[in-house]
């Protein structure tokens, strides 16, 4: 390299001319040793310094300490308007909300029609099913129809004649009654059929133009007919009707030859109440009355028979 001597020294540099050229008489003496001593002493203290002041920097810079509560300004006095609560009393409310809330709307509710516009379950406009029908003929009046009653109570018998050598006479006294229905029933409730009524009564005296004597006497009257039985509910065992038809009538004086055997016209009416006592029979009781009036010619005598009863009957009925 150019910068190099022959001899293997490097040539001073600017500095170091500098400073041989100042200072190079005291080089080597004491003094100068003691002066660049001080110098590296400095030097040394001065870096030392630098680095103990930058990571103390440092770290001031990079944490915060929180604030000391005590040297924080006391929070400020509510307004006179509001007032203080004093000491033991609760805190005042929260205050009402700025915005007032938006109520739901209320569910409306389902019209439901009445009962005197309802369509009945399975009709058009109703969206049920139709109701289940009861068993056929289970508690309801319908279909075949039997009836038969026992019963007592009361009758009379009047016998009369065309003939003024004939008296006349009636009597009366207590009856028994029996009937045999039997039918059908074209509408549930209303049912229709042959009727077989009768009833007896026996007494022990008789009337003769109106004088009283004394004597065993008997009478008797029979029905058939045409009867028709009413039931306005016909899940229920009141009901009510009547029959009419061909009668016989009878009237026997005991102990004599005064007997009459006529027919006629003979009708009968009724109302009752029976309670089911299974899914077909019903058992129950039945006010009764029956009339009849016959006729009869014998040995060139018209004669005439009136009989009529009123009877309280037990019944038991299989509709």
């Amino acid at each position: 390299m150019g910068f190099l001597r022959a001899d293997g020294q490097m040539p001073p540099m600017r500095l170091e001319r500098v400073v041989i050229e100042r200072r190079g008489g005291s080089i080597g003496t004491p003094h100068f040793r003691s002066q660049s001593k001080r110098g590296r002493v400095l030097v040394f203290g001065l870096v030392l310094a630098i680095s103990l002041v930058a990571p103390a920097g440092a770290n001031a810079a990079g944490t915060e300490l929180p604030p000391d509560e005590s040297a924080l300004p006391p929070p400020p006095a509510p307004p006179p308007s509001m007032g203080a609560p004093a000491a033991g009393e609760p805190l005042p409310g929260a205050p009402a909300p700025r915005s007032v809330p938006v109520a739901a709307p209320a569910a409306t509710p389902a019209r439901v029609p009445n009962g005197a516009t309802a369509a009945p379950p399975g009709a058009p406009g109703n969206d049920l099913p139709p109701l289940p029908r009861p068993a056929h003929g289970v508690h309801l009046h319908d279909d075949f129809y039997l009836r038969m009653a026992v019963g007592l109570g009361i009758a009379g018998a009047m016998v009369s004649s065309d003939s003024k050598a004939i008296g006349d006479y009636s009597f009366g006294g207590g009856a028994g009654a029996l009937d045999l229905w039997i039918g059908g029933t074209p509408t549930p409730g209303l049912a229709m059929g042959a009727a077989l009524s009768a009833f007896g009564l026996n007494s022990s005296q008789r009337r003769v133009d109106g004088n009283r004597l004394p004597g065993d006497v008997a009478g008797s009257s029979g029905l058939l007919g045409y009867f028709i039985d009413v039931f306005p509910d016909p899940a229920r065992g009141l009901h009510f009707g009547g029959a009419l038809g061909f009668a016989s009538g009878a009237a026997e004086v005991k102990e004599s030859d005064r007997k009459f055997r006529g027919g006629g016209l003979g009708l009968e009416a009724w109302g009752g109440y029976e309670f089911w006592i299974s899914p077909q029979w019903s058992l129950g009781g039945m006010l009764r009355f029956m009339g009849s009036v016959t006729r009869e010619e014998k040995d060139g005598v018209s004669y005439e028979a009136s009989l009529g009863s009123a009877t309280l009957s037990f019944t038991a009925l299989y509709h």
